[in-house]
């Protein structure tokens, strides 16, 4: 069943529709379907309304074509607008959602991990707002973490309004994932792999299906509403080219693009860790003190480089275009040397360091293509300058970095290949992709076992890919596996009676009741102990050996938990009791059986 009961144990009206709709060949992963449908287009909406904050904050800010805005190209609130977008956004999080600060993404693999996809409804909202203030505001952030936490959190919120069992919570919390990245991105091929590679790590059909419908329906509602569905950086068809004699340099890319993404994971996570242990000041101060870092750090750009707005604030859309420019045709009026990128490199990498790593909130996907575009094409000018290769064009290699670094940093290669293919719709592309991020994760993971998801997991303690790896057990329900064979008796049972009554049975745990409450588990091994005393059986009642710490489980109970009572208990069995009526009993031998039968059917 794919819904659970209420507390009361009796059936919800979803569940009472489900057992309606059932009669009509609607099952549970139909249901689910239609559920993903739903998160697809809200999940779209909510991207249009996340993307329409951002830009009204940025226009506010630092205007636009139509408006003007504070800045007006003073140099000092380069300084003063990060810092009051950063003052709303500390206060934000603060009183509403503190999951709402940072990245979001580790946010979102903890609730799958730890709290069975439960994230709550209010930091969607909370998100949207504080993101956009971060953006808009000038921190350098990215719009994908914040849309991936906002889908997740429309996704996990709309199974906890219709009753979802926990087994389904982790697939719908992925549907809104993956619909976040393919509205944002005009990716929903990426979407699904991001989804599955970073969250859920488990391509069953049942898990593929409303995923894959989640992304489709959500990019399909971003392009309706928008008009139009053209990639981000399009390239014509003969913009990019690709020699035999390259395939080497590709491999090369992979390799030097390792380090810059490594660099980025791990001064993220150094600056989170100076500011919660040296930087004493209130939760809501922490994320000022980083924009003002920020904007320092923007008004030396200016000074260095010219220009007005820094290109390191914001997404770094405008320094991508820039860098693959021949084949876009794009002029953002940053001209690109290798001293320039070399600083940018550094620069854009502290910026975003600034903004999340003090309590800013938006995302690093963003940051991570730009460190990518701008590796890449510091690479190609590199490769030119020798004079040997002089057919060599620097902004193929800025596009190949781009997937490169984001491989690299999130360990996701095959969303690192499409989302750059989606947001190109160039099929060259796609081989020195392939070979570039194929090098760029070996060498990743060589050096950092952790991707930038998982290292703030890790650092918490908790181990995502273990955790994961029991997803089979996730997807299993108590009441799929247990016996209907309950022995129950009263507290004050003569122990002889409980021995007469185990002869016949299967097993000889037995449900011990007292005063017609639920009292613990009279188990096989403690009889098996007194029976090792025979002179002293006589004398003893059930409820001498009653062990009053085991829980009745409820019959939508999945098996990870029900695992860890296993270990942690050190009992071979458990009963199951649906409000106060005992059903069955569950085994460790039962479910390590599944288990096993689980992963040999693949």
């Amino acid at each position: 069943m794919i819904f659970n009961r209420n507390k009361t144990g009796k059936p919800t009206i979803i569940s009472n529709l489900v057992s309606h709709l059932s009669k009509y060949g609607i099952n549970e992963d139909s249901m689910l379907i239609m559920i993903a449908m739903l998160i697809g287009i809200l999940t779209g909406l909510g991207s249009l309304i996340f993307t329409w904050l951002v830009e009204l904050v940025n226009d506010f800010c630092y205007g636009s074509e139509h408006i003007s805005g504070i800045f007006n190209g003073q140099w000092y609130y380069l300084i003063i607008l990060p810092a009051v977008g950063a003052l709303l956004v500390g206060t934000i999080t603060y009183i509403f959602a503190r999951e709402a600060r940072g990245h979001g993404v580790p946010e979102v693999m903890d609730a799958i991990a730890r709290r069975n996809g439960i994230i709550r409804g209010r930091i969607a909202i909370a998100k949207s707002i504080s993101s956009a203030l971060t953006i808009g505001s000038g921190g350098s952030a990215g719009t994908e973490g914040p849309i991936i936490q906002i889908g997740a959190a429309i996704g996990s919120s709309t199974g906890q309004l219709l009753g979802l069992k926990k087994s389904n919570m982790s697939i719908i919390v992925g549907c809104g994932a993956a619909a976040g990245i393919s509205a944002i991105f005009h990716a929903p091929i990426a979407g699904v792999l991001f989804a599955l590679e970073v969250f859920l790590r488990n391509i069953k059909f049942k898990t593929f299906s409303p995923v894959l419908i989640a992304s489709v329906i959500s990019s399909v509602t971003v392009s309706t509403m928008l008009g139009s569905n053209s990639a981000i950086f399009p390239l014509t068809d003969s913009a990019f080219s690709f020699n035999w004699y390259e395939t080497f340099f590709y491999l090369l890319l992979g390799l030097t693009c390792a380090f810059p993404a490594i660099w980025f994971c791990k001064a993220l996570y150094a600056t989170e860790d100076f500011f919660e242990k040296y930087v004493k000041v209130h939760y809501i101060l922490k994320p000022v003190i980083g924009a003002v870092l920020l904007g320092i750090l923007g008004i030396a750009m200016v000074k260095l480089m010219g220009g007005t707005k820094p290109a390191i604030f914001g997404n770094g859309y405008n320094v991508i275009s820039e860098c693959i420019k021949s084949s876009t045709g794009e002029e953002t009026g940053l001209k690109p040397s290798i001293m320039v990128l070399a600083a940018l490199l550094l620069m854009k990498t502290v910026a975003t360091c600034f903004t999340l790593g003090s309590g800013g909130s938006g995302g690093v996907f963003a940051p991570s293509l730009m460190l990518g575009a701008v590796t890449g094409n510091l690479f190609g000018m590199t490769l030119n300058l020798t004079g040997l290769f002089p057919a060599v064009q620097p902004e193929n290699y800025a596009l190949v970095g781009m997937a490169a670094v984001v491989a690299a940093s999130s360990h996701a290669p095959m969303t690192a290949i499409m989302i750059v293919f989606e947001m190109t719709r160039n099929y060259q592309v796609m081989l020195p992709l392939m070979l570039a991020v194929t090098i760029a994760l070996f060498f990743s993971q060589l050096l950092c076992r952790d991707s930038i998801y998982t290292m703030k997991l890790s650092r918490r303690g908790v181990n995502y890919q273990a955790i994961t790896d029991m997803s089979l057990l996730r997807n299993i329900t108590v009441q799929e596996i247990m016996h209907r064979d309950v022995l129950i008796a009263d507290y004050n049972t003569p122990l002889l009676d409980i021995i007469n009554l185990a002869i016949g049975h299967q097993h000889a745990d037995f449900v011990i009741m007292h005063n017609g409450n639920y009292s613990g588990t009279l188990n096989e091994c403690d009889l098996r102990d007194a029976l090792l005393q025979p002179e002293a059986v006589p004398l003893l009642l059930a409820g001498e050996l009653t062990r009053e710490d085991i829980p009745a489980l409820d019959p939508q109970e999945t098996l990870d938990n029900v695992l860890n009572l296993f270990s942690r208990l050190g009992v071979n069995s458990l009963p199951v009791r649906l409000g106060n009526d005992f059903t069955g009993m569950i085994t460790r031998a039962d479910l390590i059986n599944r288990y096993q039968n689980e992963i040999n059917r693949g």
